[in-house]
């Protein structure tokens, strides 16, 4: 009973997935994510402004957010493991980096990172309860791995949805010599975005703004082209009847000292007549352009950021609708960073190997998470946090004063110096109509 009957999908034959996109100019992962000497359709995504703009408004926010481990037990042992992970994490490595290149699923639809480790000295007296006696292992590089270079896909036989490891196509450069290497899996960090199977390419966000970003390409030509040709006035000069050579002669010369471009105009002959013939409504490419936008910004639930900008006014109700799906949005993409790094996608835990490997198996590992997220609305929590506190269903302790305090980025209590005048529900026992 306690092996699986089914299998996964989709095929994976030589490490090359079988991918089945309707639309053959991306499939494939050299397609959409480009190889070693080709770039590919994502990135040239990205040069786009609003597509740019759409994904840097996830990734942003996941960067301005306070990255944090929570102990799992009320222990000394499970504090001090959570501020050692701090301190690795945090304070040995650069994680505003490693939040930048995680997130490149965004766009590539997965990320893979390299984890490597050694033993370091560590502060002294920092972590009383760590056996190693002042050294300890740590993490020494979170090493992003390129989705462009991935060559192969090498699937676990015992669990088909999980990794055995990649193999990496590196390209030869001063630094580094090329060639084929083999990654394991127990050393692999990988970010799959809406992993089917053994899909272990995901699904991009990005993908489903490519058709808008198709024909904003070719409505932008059309624009381009309509504005050259009938944005820059023609000289025109209209000949007399029977107009001698003399006469043309110096109708040319004049009109093209008018001119940067020598031929940029018009000798009409006597009688003909010249204009520019439009429909009657106009094929309307900007508006087009400005719905490609729309929709470029809607898949990444960010239409509430161009309300307005096209000329009317924009809803205040629905931009508050959007905004409140894109903050759900957002946490879903701050969850699931959290548990490959938790957890894993293909079996290994950074955090939970770190913490094995310093404290032992018993002491239990911390949770990465995301705190204060800066798109929360913190006008709307404090007045529930004080109708609560004055109801007496909410304690105004330490802890959720520490809490408030770090939320909205204000001091910490100071504690050395008592307030004055003191503020708060304990204001009204000193007060001299109480005593």
């Amino acid at each position: 009973m306690g092996r699986a009957l089914g299998g996964t999908g989709p095929a994976i034959n030589a490490g090359v997935i079988n991918d089945l996109d309707q639309n053959i100019d991306l499939r494939g992962i050299d397609k959409w994510c480009g190889t070693p000497w080709k770039i590919g359709t994502a990135s040239k995504m990205m040069r786009d402004a609003h597509v740019r703009r759409s994904v840097d408004g996830l990734v942003s926010p996941l960067l301005a957010a306070m990255w944090d481990f929570k102990p799992t037990a009320e222990t000394d042992e499970a504090r001090e493991a959570a501020d050692f992970c701090r301190y690795v994490f945090f304070e040995r490595n650069r994680w505003d980096t490693v939040i930048k290149q995680a997130t490149r699923y965004m766009r590539d639809g997965f990320a893979l990172f390299e984890i490597t480790d050694d033993v370091v000295k560590l502060p002294a007296g920092r972590f009383p309860k760590h056996p190693g006696g002042g050294s300890g292992i740590a993490i020494t590089g979170f090493h992003h791995r390129p989705a462009y270079t991935v060559h192969r896909w090498i699937q676990n036989p015992k669990a088909p949805a999980t990794l055995k490891g990649v193999e990496q196509w590196i390209p030869t450069s001063d630094g580094q010599r090329g060639g084929f290497r083999m990654i394991p899996a127990d050393r692999l960090v990988r970010l799959t975005w809406e992993q089917e199977g053994a899909n272990f390419a995901g699904l991009a966000p990005l993908r489903s703004a490519y058709g808008p970003w198709k024909l904003k390409l070719t409505f932008s030509v059309l624009s381009a082209i309509r504005h050259e040709r009938q944005g820059v006035g023609i000289p025109r000069i209209s000949l007399p009847p029977e107009a001698t050579d003399e006469e043309i002669d110096t109708a040319t010369t004049i009109l093209e000292s008018m001119r940067a471009n020598s031929r940029g105009y018009l000798v009409l002959p006597a009688g003909f007549e010249f204009k520019w013939e439009e429909t009657s409504n106009g094929t309307g490419v900007e508006s087009a352009i400005e719905a490609c936008n729309r929709d470029i910004a809607y898949n990444l639930a960010q239409g509430f950021q161009l309300l307005g900008l096209s000329g009317g006014n924009g809803s205040y109700a629905l931009s508050q609708t959007q905004e409140g799906q894109f903050a759900i949005n957002l946490d879903v993409h701050a969850e699931m960073i959290a548990e490959c790094f938790n957890r894993g996608s293909d079996g290994f835990s950074p955090v939970k190997k770190l913490i094995a490997q310093n404290y032992g198996p018993d002491v239990p590992a911390p949770k990465l998470h995301a705190r204060h997220l800066p798109t929360r609305d913190w006008t709307k929590v404090l007045p529930v946090v004080h109708n609560l506190t004055m109801s007496g269903q909410i304690t105004p302790d330490e802890r959720t004063e520490a809490f408030i305090r770090e939320a909205l980025m204000l001091p910490p209590q100071d504690t050395d110096n008592p307030r004055s005048p003191p503020i708060g529900l304990g204001a009204a026992k000193d007060t001299p109509e109480n005593d």
